[in-house]
């Protein structure tokens, strides 16, 4: 198994910056995660959720959303608090798919076989979210260009609506007037704070950015974990997504938490108990698409 940096540049944008876990032989295909809110590539145990795929043949990709608060000299600390600021939705979807596209590219490093091998999307969080989005936008757009779509779509704790994540009331108001409505990052003590461009961003793509209809469109396989436990996700967020997938998987993980057991820092040298019971039945669902394609 490597483990290898991956870097995609983009004309007047930020590049997008993540990491590989590669297989020591041929790939089964490749896996794209995305991190959640006010997370990173590299928290808790997403490392180990990746040697975990290469150590069973797959192509790990995870990356940074380029506004997610850290920089690439430090992608583990919220230093770029503008940046944070000014993320939208829309501009996660768009990193999300520009990756998609990368990776059925002729001649991908470091395989160049992987254009014609299954590639799955895969988010935790508000990143499942994205994923369900870009699984269906990216698919489509791959089909048009003669090319191999999204085989499938994975998430882990994933919300289903945008929408009902923002404030509303008073507190909507108040935050159109002062053009900033403030977040705390309990873990770090930090004040984060979100642009009223944020909303506004949504407001103006709200049929682009609507998880149901992408959910629904999406013919691929879905693959939905979710923890009877999660505070911060409700599980009818995972209910919701297996009614609307044309072909869904649902796994509903008893007194599971958001994080299925992982923390920031992770110190352990393996995975939480549940987080592993989660990525194993995520692989064997992988595996079961590769015996029916």
């Amino acid at each position: 198994m490597q483990a290898l940096p991956f870097l995609l540049e983009r004309a007047n944008e930020r590049p997008i910056h993540g990491r590989w876990h590669l297989p020591s032989a041929d790939a089964k295909g490749t896996v794209l995660f995305l991190h959640g809110y006010k997370g990173y590539m590299d928290w808790g145990a997403w490392g180990y959720v990746g040697d975990t795929f290469a150590q069973n043949g797959w192509r790990f990709l995870r990356i940074n959303f380029t506004h997610n608060g850290t920089t690439a000299a430090q992608p583990k600390a919220f230093v770029d608090l503008e940046g944070f600021a000014a993320n939208t939705y829309s501009r996660e979807l768009e990193e999300a798919t520009a990756v998609l596209h990368a990776l059925r590219e002729e001649g991908t490093w470091p395989d160049p076989t992987a254009t014609s091998k299954p590639l799955s999307i895969m988010g935790h969080s508000r990143g499942g979210g994205i994923a369900c989005l870009a699984a269906a936008e990216a698919d489509n757009t791959l089909k048009r260009q003669g090319k191999q779509g999204i085989h499938s779509l994975i998430t882990w704790a994933a919300v289903a609506d945008f929408g009902s994540r923002f404030p509303t009331g008073a507190a909507l108001k108040n935050w159109e007037q002062s053009g900033e409505l403030e977040v705390i990052n309990h873990r770090t003590r930090q004040r984060l704070w979100h642009n009223w461009s944020f909303r506004e961003d949504f407001e103006s793509q709200t049929r682009r950015l609507n998880i149901e209809q992408a959910v629904r469109q999406f013919s691929g396989r879905t693959f939905i974990a979710h923890g009877t436990d999660d505070a911060a996700v409700d599980q009818t967020h995972a209910e919701r997504l297996a009614t609307w997938a044309q072909h869904p998987t649902l796994m509903m993980g008893e007194e599971m938490g958001h994080t299925f057991g992982a923390k920031e820092p992770w110190t352990e040298p393996v995975l939480p108990p549940a987080l592993e019971a989660i990525t194993q039945t995520t692989l064997h669902f992988l595996e079961e698409g590769r015996a029916v394609q």
